[in-house]
């Protein structure tokens, strides 16, 4: 055992989660316990690394949800419950930090039917110095055995565990609130389970019924999903730990009790069962990390026959051939070699080396295709702009983003077509932050990383219009080249686009522009290849597009239609064609901008927001009032259904001195608002709105277009520029 407080935790092993004290990236570890092995996978709880939640939910059988007993069922508690809904997980609960003040077991039980809408069925209760309540944390009472585990403390670490019965030593509140949570426990499952309810209807007394018909119960309910088993104690001091481990074993699904994974046959869309395929090896690629000395690590889940070592498998994506050379069991940043990784089990595979996460891995290449059901990857929320040291560095910045973004598929690189600067999305500033560290520290790419600017836009004037003849010649290396051209330039409404081109017409849109080539209006141009002289025309057009005649910004919303085209024979070269261009299409925009005032535009973002009901109308008014933005709809839904909600109701939790009625089962909805937002207002949304939400809000963003802005903005974003 190690600890957070002290940078030493097994599984936070990267520099940064042990400098920042929290878990970054998701750590295997596999280990045996009461003659069964467990996979197990410790996640991140903050909100940027939700991707690596996502990803490790889909390879997983069950989870244990591990809450502060202090702060109770948080806000990110709720976003990862909802995503192991989304893949029908099996889930115990763990109410960690029962040793600190203001823990409050009671409490959290409530907030687990109340704000998760589960059915907790508490299993254990938590044993002070003065009973339920008050003094020193001992340990738990197990109400299956009716029995008290205590921890004996040496050097604030539990050293042994030590089994009494109930009625030995226990005070007098203890036994009682045993019995009232032993009834509760057994009512429970007999509302769910026929053969409990039978023993308690011929058992007068409910602590009668053998802990054996219990197990079965308990275990057959959660893997239902109808109950969720909850526990308490202290990781810190080690106590409770062994009884959650064998609550996994006895409760949580083995792989045999999992459905058949679904997967999809190349050319269609339905998802069918895998059984449905020919017997062999399947497994699906759902973390890829790098190792400096071994190469790119591929984390495995096995669904179907059995990875050896040195066998050849085929990506599904790719239909490549690559080679298993060795096979690794993790350790976090530590392995051991194996000679297979068995059905049902995680495990790493080197020598993949085209394999990316969400990829499905078999020995056979059965036709057609197929694939396991893939991970969704999130959008990226913002952006921060890659600055090179130098232009030398291009090449291992660029080498060193592949690499960053082969084992986090939830970061994003792309080019920004104006100013050529290198743009890396992400999930939010903190995850942002994070992959910069790494880019620079851990992978020495010579690089900054800066905010990145709202690229904003200029354009005509609604009425303005020009045309310019241009006659271009030049005599290049002893040979005259000519050519011939008219351009002519107005304003367009993206809301209307042109019709579909006529024969020998040809639209092409550039960055919301619009480029209009009549070739039915050419002539001279029989030795030259028609796509050729549309290239060099957009070409030389797209240059000047790039660098509006007033503001110097990308133009948007502009119209240029090249007529009148004249070629003469063996003077006239694709060169020439786009310098015309270039020349006549600059001049016209002159022209235009000149005849009507020109306008500054900006990018508009669609935001869809996901909050709870109360915080509603404190978002609506930030984005109205202090953005700017408009709304579009709203859509309430139910966050629980009706069953979960009344069940929530009856739930039996134990005396809580940190409960407050006040704040018991409230019925919590969802709104979704879909918003309309200029961009440059959700710079460092994410701060704010988290602060709106309490954290419990979801939002993500996807640019709509530009529009034109008004007198006074255009002037404020102007002093910016």
């Amino acid at each position: 055992m190690q600890d957070v407080d002290d940078g030493s935790t097994v599984t936070d092993y990267l520099p940064e989660e042990r400098a920042r004290g929290i878990t970054i990236t998701a750590a295997a570890i596999t280990f045996p316990w009461a003659n069964h092995t467990i996979n197990l996978i410790d996640t991140p709880g903050h909100a940027d690394f939700t991707f690596e939640v996502s990803r490790s939910l889909r390879v997983l059988d069950g989870a244990v949800a591990v809450l502060d007993g202090v702060a109770g069922v948080e806000a990110q508690t709720e976003k990862v419950w909802r995503q192991a809904d989304g893949w029908d997980l099996s889930r115990l609960v763990f109410v960690n930090k029962m040793d600190r003040e203001g823990a409050g077991f009671g409490r959290t039980v409530r907030e687990i039917a109340s704000r998760l809408g589960a059915k907790p069925l508490v299993m254990q209760l938590p044993v002070f110095e003065g009973g339920t309540e008050g003094g020193r944390f001992l340990g738990v009472l197990d109400l299956v055995d009716m029995t008290v585990l205590t921890w004996h403390l040496k050097s604030d670490r539990a050293a042994a565990v030590t089994t009494t019965a109930l009625h030995a030593n226990s005070s007098q509140s203890l036994v009682e609130e045993a019995r009232v949570a032993r009834t509760a426990l057994i009512e429970t499952l007999g509302e769910l389970d026929d053969t409990i309810l039978e023993l308690y209807l011929r058992h007068e007394d409910p602590t009668n019924i053998p802990p054996s018909s219990i197990r079965m119960a308990v275990r057959s309910l959660t893997l239902q999903r109808a109950i969720v088993p909850v526990f308490c104690g202290s990781s810190l001091r080690g106590v409770g730990v062994q009884p959650l481990l064998d609550a996994v074993v006895n409760y949580l699904p083995s792989p045999l009790d999992r459905p058949v994974p679904s997967i999809v046959l190349a050319g269609e869309d339905k998802m069918r069962n895998l059984e449905s395929v020919p017997n062999g090896v399947c497994a699906l690629a759902f973390k890829v990390i790098h190792d400096p000395s071994r190469g790119p690590l591929v984390f495995v889940r096995v669904y179907q026959g059995s990875i050896t070592r040195g066998m050849t498998l085929v990506n599904t994506r790719t239909r490549g051939k690559e080679k298993a050379n060795r096979l690794l069991r993790m350790y976090a940043d530590e392995s051991v070699e194996l000679d297979s990784i068995p059905e049902g089990n995680i495990g790493v595979v080197l020598g993949l080396k085209n394999t990316t996460t969400g990829d499905t891995i078999i020995n056979k290449r059965p036709e057609p295709l197929f694939h396991l059901q893939p991970i969704e990857t999130p959008p990226p929320v913002f952006i921060a702009s890659v600055e090179l040291d130098s232009l030398g560095e291009a090449k291992s910045v660029s080498d060193a983003l592949a690499q960053l973004l082969r084992e986090d598929p939830s970061l994003t690189v792309s080019t920004d077509e104006d100013s050529g600067q290198i743009l890396l999305g992400g999930m939010g500033e903190l995850h942002l932050e994070i992959a910069r560290d790494r880019l620079v520290n851990e992978m020495g790419a010579k690089c900054e990383m800066s905010k990145v600017r709202v690229s904003y836009r200029e354009t005509i004037g609604k009425d303005a219009f020009s045309r310019v003849e241009k006659a271009y010649e030049r005599e290049i290396g002893g040979k005259l080249t000519k050519v011939a051209l008219a351009v002519e330039v107005s304003s367009l409404d993206p809301s209307k686009p042109p019709q579909s081109p006529q024969r020998n017409r040809h639209h092409f849109w550039e960055f919301g522009n619009l480029i209009d080539v009549d070739l039915a209006r050419a002539h001279g141009f029989d030795g030259l290849e028609p796509d050729e002289v549309l290239d060099a025309l957009c070409a030389g057009a797209r240059a000047v597009l790039q660098i509006g005649p007033s503001l110097h910004l990308p133009l948007h919303s502009v119209h240029l239609k090249f007529n009148e085209l004249m070629a003469f024979e063996n003077q006239t070269n694709y060169q020439s064609i786009a310098t015309a261009a270039r020349l006549a299409t600059k001049e016209a925009l002159k022209r235009a901008a000149s005849s009507g005032e020109s306008a500054l535009m900006e990018p508009f973002m669609k935001v869809l927001l996901t909050v709870h009901d109360g915080d509603v109308g404190t978002v609506i008014n930030d984005l109205t009032s202090a953005r700017g933005g408009m709304i579009f709809s709203m859509d309430s839904t139910t966050a629980t259904n009706e069953k979960q909600s009344s069940s929530a109701t009856t739930t039996y939790a134990p005396p809580d001195s940190t409960y407050q009625q006040t704040t018991a089962y409230q019925s919590h909805m969802l709104t979704t608002i879909v918003a309309r937002v200029p961009l440059k207002e959700m710079v460092g949304y994410s701060k704010t709105f988290r602060s709106l939400t309490q954290g419990r809000g979801t939002f993500v963003m996807t640019l709509e277009g530009f529009e034109k802005m008004t007198e006074q903005r255009a002037g404020f974003v102007q002093n910016e520029i």
